[in-house]
């Protein structure tokens, strides 16, 4: 009987710290909203590919080397990461940085509204084919 009654006593009190919070309410708080894209392709050596993509409000664009990888395997090789205006059959990069494979952002730009391009690049020669896939994070 004993083992009953704390069962039911320890119901209780679990019952009574439930219930609505007297306290004050707050009102809903505005959150900014990003997409991310993933662009992947095959990069030959000395080579440069590069994607379109539009924005529909205006913010702050990032853009990473997520991987970099050769039949399978990652490497660590350096390539030059672009953000830009598409030119006629490339990427006028604006911003632009030599990096490796990161999962933090390493080239950032502010833009309006509009159509923008990533361009990556092998500008040391790799050393055959090698896969790839750029993150970009944008309004």
């Amino acid at each position: 009987m004993s083992g009953l009654r704390l069962m039911i006593c320890v119901l209780a009190l679990a019952a009574g710290g439930c219930g609505k919070d007297a306290g004050t309410a707050t009102s809903p708080s505005a959150t900014s909203t990003t997409a991310t894209i993933l662009f992947s392709g095959m990069l030959q050596p000395r080579a440069t590919r590069f994607y379109s993509y539009t924005l529909s409000a205006a913010g702050s664009v990032t853009a990473m080397l997520a991987s970099l990888e050769r039949n399978g395997v990652p490497m660590p090789n350096a390539l030059e990461l672009g953000l830009g205006i598409p030119a006629g059959t490339g990427c006028a990069a604006s911003v632009a940085h030599t990096t490796t494979t990161s999962l933090i952002p390493q080239i950032r730009q502010d833009a309006p509204v509009g159509t923008y391009c990533v361009r990556i690049s092998d500008t040391e020669g790799l050393p055959g084919p090698m896969t790839f896939t750029i993150r970009v994070i944008h309004p």
